[in-house]
C-alpha cells in the first residue's frame, strides 16, 4: 500500500455507507481523494462522513464534501458529517465561511 499523504476509507454497513477522511486534504491531493471517493461510494445508502483530525484542510476538500452531500440528497439519501478538527483548522473554516459544513 502507498504512503499517502491522505486516507480515505471506507466501510460499507448493512444500514449505511461510512466515509473517513484524514490526512493533508487540500488541493495538492484533491484529484486523487476525488477519484477514491468515486471509485468506493455507491449512493445506495444513507452516508455517515467522518473527518477524523486532518493535518490541513482547504477549500478544494470543501467542495467536493459538499459535491458529496448534494449528490446523496438528490438520490433521497441522508448525510450525517461529523468532525475532528484542530482549532487551527476550525478557526479557518469559521473565517471561510464553511462552518455550517463543518461543525
Amino acid at each position: 500500500m502507498d504512503n499517502l499523504p491522505y486516507n480515505v476509507i471506507y466501510e460499507e454497513l448493512p444500514e449505511k455507507e461510512i466515509l473517513r477522511f484524514s490526512g493533508q486534504l487540500i488541493i495538492n491531493y484533491i484529484e486523487n481523494i476525488t477519484e477514491a471517493v468515486k471509485n468506493k461510494v455507491s449512493v445506495s445508502k444513507d452516508l455517515d462522513v467522518q473527518i477524523d483530525n486532518p493535518d490541513s484542510i482547504d477549500v478544494t476538500f470543501i467542495q467536493l464534501l459538499l459535491s458529496i452531500i448534494k449528490t446523496f440528497e438528490a438520490n433521497d439519501k441522508n448525510v450525517s458529517v461529523t468532525s475532528e478538527l484542530k482549532d487551527e483548522l476550525k478557526t479557518l473554516i469559521g473565517n471561510s465561511g464553511f462552518s455550517y459544513v463543518l461543525n
